[in-house]
C-alpha cells in the first residue's frame, strides 16, 4: 500500500506520545517519552542540543494540540532545569515533569518559580517521603503512580491542596473509575485504549455503511466500479477523499477532480489503502479521545506494515497487517465489546483471533511489540526484539515513521 523503505529511512527522531486525559476522558494534554534510561525525551539528546532537537524534530503532529490549548509535558531531571531546558518548550502550553531524587535546593527552588513565571507548568512526581515533597507548593500538577485502595494520608493532604492531581499507569476502566474516586483529575495509562462499553449500543447507519464499503473492498475480486458508485454516493467520504489526494502531502502531480478520475488513478489496491484509513476516521467522529485513537490506530497499521516489509521472513502480508493495526481499536471507538466488533468485519477466523486478542493468536508478539512502544516500557521492547530478532534501532525508526504518517494523513483530512 505504502512505499515502506522511503519512510523507513528517514530516521525521524523517536518518541513516545501518550495522551493525559481529564476526568472526562477529555484529552489534558500529552507526554513525549523519548529516553530509555528515565523516560524522558531530553536524554536523547547531549547537552542543549535538546533545545534545538526538542523545537524542530518532536513537535511534529503536536502542533495543532498546542494551537488547541494542549500541554506537552516532558520530563527532565534537576540538572536539566538548572540548565534551562525546558524552554525547548513553548511557555504557554509547555509542562516540565520532574523527578526529584534529592531534597530540592534554593538554586533549583528558584529556577521552577522563574519556570512557572514564564508560564511553564511545573510537574512533580511524588511518593510518601520522596524528595520531590520538597517542592510541592510550587508543583501545578502532582503525578502519583496509581495504586487501589485509600490514598495515603500524607498523599491525601496534598490532594485536598493541589486542584491537579495525575494518576498514572492506568490500565483499564475499572481503575480509572477508582483513581477518579480518590480524587484525581488527570489520567494516564493503558486505559486510553480500552472500550468504555455502551450497554445496549447498536450501530448508526453511518457505521453500518462504513462497515459496508469495507466488505465491498475486501471482495474476492476488484469492483472499482461498485467501490466507485459507494464513494460517490456518501459526499463525507468524498470529499475528505479527493481533499486527502490533492493535498501537498499526497505528492500527486494533477489535481484529482472525481472519485471515478481517483480510481482510474489509484487503481484498486492503493484506493483501498487510503479509503480504509478515511472511513476509519470518518467512523471516529469529531471527538478529541475517539480521534486519537484513530490517529494511534493509523499509526498501528503502518508500524506494522513497515515492521513486516522489513522482516519478510515472518510471511506476514504487510497489507493484511495494516488492516489489523487500522481495526485493532474499533471496539474503543465504537464502544462495543471487540468480539462483536470483530464479526463485523471482512476478516478470516485467524485475523479475528487476533483482534480479540485471543491467547496464542498468530500475531500475538508483534502486538506485544507494538504496546511496548505506546505504553514507553522500554525494557519489554528490548525484550521483545531480542525475542523476534528485530533491531530495535529499526523498530524504533519505523514506529516514529508510522507517526508522522498518521499525524500527516489526519492533518489534511479536515
Amino acid at each position: 500500500m505504502h512505499d515502506a523503505s522511503a519512510s523507513a529511512g528517514a530516521n525521524p527522531v523517536f518518541f513516545a506520545k501518550q495522551p493525559v486525559l481529564d476526568a472526562k476522558r477529555r484529552i489534558w494534554g500529552y507526554e513525549l517519552l523519548g529516553g530509555e534510561v528515565r523516560e524522558g525525551i531530553f536524554h536523547l539528546f547531549p547537552g542543549h542540543e535538546a533545545a534545538t532537537s526538542l523545537g524542530s524534530s518532536t513537535y511534529f503532529g503536536l502542533r495543532e494540540a498546542l494551537d488547541r490549548g494542549k500541554k506537552v509535558m516532558v520530563a527532565f531531571d534537576a540538572a536539566g532545569v538548572l540548565a534551562g531546558l525546558p524552554r525547548a518548550l513553548p511557555p504557554q502550553g509547555g509542562c516540565l515533569r520532574l523527578r526529584l531524587e534529592a531534597k530540592p535546593g534554593p538554586e533549583l527552588l528558584a529556577a521552577l518559580e522563574a519556570l512557572r513565571a514564564e508560564g511553564y507548568l511545573v510537574a512533580l512526581d511524588v511518593a510518601p517521603g520522596s524528595p520531590a515533597l520538597g517542592a510541592a507548593r510550587l508543583a501545578d500538577v502532582l503525578i502519583m503512580e496509581h495504586r487501589p485502595g485509600a490514598l495515603p494520608p500524607a498523599m491525601a493532604r496534598l490532594a485536598a491542596k493541589k486542584a491537579q492531581m495525575l494518576a498514572r499507569g492506568v490500565r483499564n476502566i475499572e481503575q480509572f473509575q477508582a483513581a477518579r474516586d480518590q480524587g484525581h483529575t488527570l489520567f494516564q495509562g493503558p486505559f486510553v485504549k480500552e472500550p468504555e462499553l455502551v450497554p445496549g449500543r447498536k450501530l448508526t447507519s453511518n457505521e453500518v455503511s462504513r462497515l459496508e464499503m469495507l466488505r465491498l473492498m475486501e471482495g474476492d475480486a476488484p469492483n472499482l466500479e461498485g467501490m466507485a458508485d459507494a464513494v460517490r454516493g456518501d459526499v463525507a467520504v468524498s470529499f475528505r477523499l479527493l481533499a486527502l489526494l490533492n493535498s501537498p502531502a499526497f505528492g500527486l502531480a494533477h489535481k484529482v477532480d472525481s472519485v471515478d478520475h481517483a480510481v482510474r488513478l489509484l487503481g484498486w489496491d492503493k484506493l483501498k489503502g487510503w479509503l480504509r484509513a478515511v472511513l476509519l476516521a470518518d467512523m471516529a467522529g469529531q471527538g478529541e479521545t475517539p480521534q486519537e485513537l484513530a490517529a494511534l490506530s493509523m499509526q498501528r497499521g503502518r508500524f506494522l506494515e513497515l515492521v513486516t516489509t522489513r522482516y519478510d521472513y515472518w510471511d506476514f502480508n504487510p497489507g493484511t497487517m495494516f488492516l489489523l493495526g487500522l481495526f485493532s481499536l474499533l471496539d474503543a471507538i465504537l464502544g462495543m465489546p471487540m468480539a462483536e466488533v470483530a464479526g463485523l468485519l471482512p476478516l478470516d477466523a485467524k485475523l479475528q483471533a487476533t483482534l480479540r486478542r485471543d491467547p496464542g493468536n498468530d500475531h500475538e508478539a508483534l502486538f506485544l511489540l507494538m504496546e511496548a512502544l505506546e505504553d514507553g516500557d522500554w525494557d519489554g521492547l528490548r525484550a521483545m526484539c531480542a525475542r523476534l530478532g528485530f533491531d530495535l534501532e529499526a523498530v524504533k525508526g519505523a514506529y516514529a515513521a508510522a507517526g508522522q504518517w498518521a499525524d500527516l494523513f489526519l492533518a489534511v483530512r479536515d
